[in-house]
């Protein structure tokens, strides 16, 4: 029989560069804040790179990356969907969902701080450990061995 903590998921902790955290469950409403965090994409990469230009260049380049995220949003909703699953096993995404994990216990948590936490070394860790608090109990395709069925 499966447990219903392992099944809705439950809080857990994580240990990240030395400190203990509490990570809760994420809520629908979070994983919405996720979907748009990877839709706004082509917004932060923008951003990023708009120190030194022109003004022009600068709206123009903003200008875009809109443009470039609501056409994100528009796409094919299977499309769509494997866009966010990737982005969901990613560096970038990971760091983003533990902090959401995080912010309801440690509101002072930044995702700039999370992220400089989390070692390269550590990502299975902290993969697994989202995976659980979430009540994910199966690998995720990418990480799951694959049997083929004999013909």
């Amino acid at each position: 029989m499966t447990n219903l903590p392992d099944v809705a998921g439950a809080a857990a902790e994580i240990q990240l560069n030395g400190s203990t955290y509490l990570m809760d469950p994420l809520t629908i409403s979070e994983f919405a804040q996720f979907e748009q965090w990877v839709d706004d994409a082509p917004i932060r990469q923008a951003s990023r790179n708009l120190e030194g230009l022109p003004v022009e260049l600068q709206m123009k380049m903003l200008q875009q990356a809109q443009e470039a995220a609501t056409a994100a949003r528009q796409i094919e909703p299977a499309e769509r969907q494997s866009r966010i699953t990737s982005a969901m096993v990613s560096m970038s995404g990971i760091c983003y969902l533990i902090w959401l994990s995080l912010l309801r216990k440690q509101p002072e948590l930044t995702l700039e701080a999370v992220s400089q936490k989390i070692t390269l070394d550590k990502l299975p860790y902290v993969q697994q450990r989202l995976d659980a608090v979430n009540g994910f109990s199966n690998p995720s395709p990418k990480r799951a061995s694959r049997k083929r069925k004999k013909s």
